[in-house]
């Protein structure tokens, strides 16, 4: 089978939180979207509103949905882009959350939408999936299957979600390589910085079993279990043998499937 390589870059970003107002203009202050615009030939977001003061906007702004989404790639491949896609979103085991009915993203749901009686082709020119979303590791396979070089998504519930930035600006360099990026922004600081918000949440609503004077909810306590499985993670996600701080950096661990070699200076092949 002969193989092609698309001439343009292309970057689809979905970004659907859906949650109170606060809560969402912290996700938006925490992820810088610039990432998924510029260096790139095309880029598509899938976004309720996007605001650009002195900053280069993107081609296209749609609301976010599964139907967009799939759509929006189909279209990319059709017109010759390789793509990176973004997403940031809630998630759960094999499930991308979307506010609204039926919105959803599944592995049944891309399977069948970026089937090759539907896009034409055997392989998706996807060069990178970078998954923001709970669980993305149970969908890594998933993108492979389609056509993607490489993907990484997070084990359980992902605490980490500033790292992406700090991943973003080492893959535009052009010459680090997938993995490189991901492993480089996986930092002391950036791990400090969200487990003080979640000490402080634990504070402010503890679980049913409140942590003694002095500890929180970062430590090797009842109370940290306590708080993890009132307000995060299930029995069987909690690590009887680690703190809280490292149950969340175990629930955040990025797994990666898919070649290291992607860089955004090495041109790619995909069968037809």
């Amino acid at each position: 089978m002969s193989s092609s390589s698309p001439s343009k870059s292309a970057a689809l970003t979905l970004f659907a939180f859906g949650d109170d107002p606060i809560r969402t203009l912290v996700q938006n202050a925490q992820v810088n979207l610039q990432h998924c615009i510029d260096g790139y030939d095309r880029s598509v977001l899938l976004k309720e509103d996007f605001v650009a003061v002195g900053q280069s906007r993107p081609d296209l702004v749609l609301a976010p949905s599964g139907q967009n989404f799939v759509a929006q790639l189909r279209d990319l491949v059709a017109t010759d882009h390789y793509v990176d896609i973004f997403l940031f979103a809630h998630g759960s085991p094999g499930r991308i959350s979307i506010p609204g009915n039926d919105n959803d993203i599944t592995e049944s749901f891309l399977l069948d939408e970026l089937s090759r009686e539907k896009t034409g082709r055997s392989e998706l020119p996807i060069r990178t999936v970078y998954q923001m979303n709970c669980y993305g590791q149970t969908l890594n396979q998933t993108w492979i299957d389609l056509g993607a070089k490489v993907v990484c998504g997070a084990r359980y519930v992902n605490y980490y979600p500033n790292q992406f930035n700090a991943f973003a600006k080492e893959w535009q360099k052009g010459t680090v390589p997938f993995f490189t990026a991901l492993r480089e922004s996986n930092t002391d600081s950036s791990r400090t910085v969200m487990q003080a918000l979640i000490a402080a949440d634990g504070a402010a609503h503890p679980g049913p079993t409140t942590c003694p004077l002095l500890s929180t909810v970062l430590g090797d306590n009842a109370c940290a279990k306590s708080y993890f499985l009132e307000h995060w993670l299930s029995a069987g996600e909690w690590q009887e043998s680690m703190s809280g701080k490292e149950n969340m950096n175990y629930s955040s661990y990025m797994f990666r499937a898919g070649s290291n070699l992607p860089r955004k200076d090495i041109p790619l092949m995909w069968h037809p």
